[in-house]
């Protein structure tokens, strides 16, 4: 089991099997999946498949309201080997998504900010990449509040669960941009 990760809103936990019915109430909205690489989810066992194959490791949190108990989406801090863009042990890759109702709120920032933290000065990670297509501008945003800087985009990238292609912007953070986010 993987460290739960506290916020001044927000609680970081690993996902549990009685997550799946809003799991599934916020997977399945259109404006969701698309931007971050999957379809809308069309019924409650594809939902529990991903629940119990992608969500259930040691990288991926639930992200969870402190007040209210609800699960509002979902942030990893996936390993070498895992995500798309580390390129040794020493890397990481952050993916994240949150349902509608809660967009605008400033909770993804929160939660991502969190994990940097984590990465950085509990793991000592020498860098986090993250990305996103390039009119995901909400991703676009979040990534900029959290201090990732550009480093490279990836045009013509083939997705074959929407048999199209997009391209993508790749982000990081090295530990020296963080040491620094820290003083400033």
């Amino acid at each position: 089991m993987h460290t739960e990760l506290h916020t001044t809103r927000l609680l970081l936990r690993p996902w549990q099997e009685s997550d799946l019915d809003t799991l599934y109430e916020l997977a399945k909205d259109p404006d969701v999946g698309p931007d971050c690489g999957w379809p809308p989810h069309q019924n409650k066992e594809e939902r529990r498949q991903t629940l119990t194959t992608r969500l259930m490791n040691n990288y991926t949190w639930a992200i969870v309201l402190k007040e209210t108990g609800e699960v509002i989406g979902d942030i990893s801090l996936m390993p070498f080997g895992t995500g798309n863009h580390t390129k040794n042990e020493n890397e990481k890759e952050i993916g994240f998504w949150l349902g509608k109702p809660y967009w605008g709120n400033g909770f993804m920032p929160e939660a991502c900010l969190r994990l940097l933290r984590f990465a950085f000065e509990e793991q000592n990670a020498a860098c986090v990449w993250i990305a996103h297509h390039d009119k995901n501008m909400k991703s676009a945003r979040v990534q900029e509040k959290c201090g990732f800087r550009f480093h490279h985009r990836k045009d013509n990238v083939y997705l074959k669960q929407f048999d199209c292609y997009r391209n993508a912007v790749v982000n990081c953070m090295t530990k020296e941009d963080w040491i620094k986010r820290q003083e400033d």
